[in-house]
């Protein structure tokens, strides 16, 4: 039988501060949903939760087995380049549309939707399609070349952001509608290894 994930779990890294965390709110502008993740777990880590007796932080699943593989969730203080939630935003070229809260092992991200109406959704990204541009620019040039879209660049962030979560665009697969839906329905057991279920599998 598949197990769930419950959150939360002793699996994240060390307690942040609520100072700490406000601060990288205003920052990033994240949801308040993962503000009280960061608070209440910072991070998971997959590796230290199959080496622990995780069993009193599942439950039973008995829904359809997912196929997103996953990798972990990122956090502060983490001690580790793969974990580390800062140095994840470095290297975006999506600023200000998507905050990176994970990976999955292939390095594609799980994302919190910045922008729109899907605002604080949780999906993942596919980086095949962007891992060659080291700006917005540069990936939206190519975009324009390959397909008939036209002038993204002058487009508002929100209008930008519709385009690049719709299902036409094919970048994004979602999760959940929300952060606290994510952790709650999404991290599913099967053989030493977490997938991650789709939202539309509901």
């Amino acid at each position: 039988m598949l197990q769930k994930v419950t959150f939360p779990n002793p699996f994240g890294f060390s307690k942040l501060t609520k100072e700490e965390i406000q601060s990288l709110q205003k920052k990033y502008n994240f949801s308040d949903e993962y503000a009280t993740f960061l608070l209440e777990q910072n991070g998971f880590n997959d590796l230290l939760f199959f080496d622990a007796d995780y069993k009193s932080f599942t439950t039973n699943y008995t829904g359809e087995e997912p196929w997103q593989m996953f990798g972990g969730l990122y956090g502060l203080n983490s001690n580790s380049d793969y974990y580390d939630l800062i140095e994840a935003q470095v290297y975006t070229i999506f600023e200000s549309i998507f905050f990176k809260i994970g990976t999955d092992p292939g390095g594609n991200e799980f994302v919190e939707v910045l922008q729109g109406d899907k605002k604080g959704w949780i999906g993942c990204i596919d980086h095949d399609l962007y891992i060659t541009h080291d700006t917005l620019n540069s990936f939206l040039e190519e975009v324009e070349e390959e397909t008939d879209y036209e002038n993204l660049n002058q487009l508002s962030l929100e209008e930008l952001t519709k385009i690049l979560i719709s299902e036409d665009f094919g970048m994004m697969n979602f999760h959940a509608k929300s952060m606290n839906q994510f952790l709650a329905n999404c991290f599913i057991i099967k053989d030493q290894t977490i997938l991650i279920k789709d939202l539309e599998a509901e």
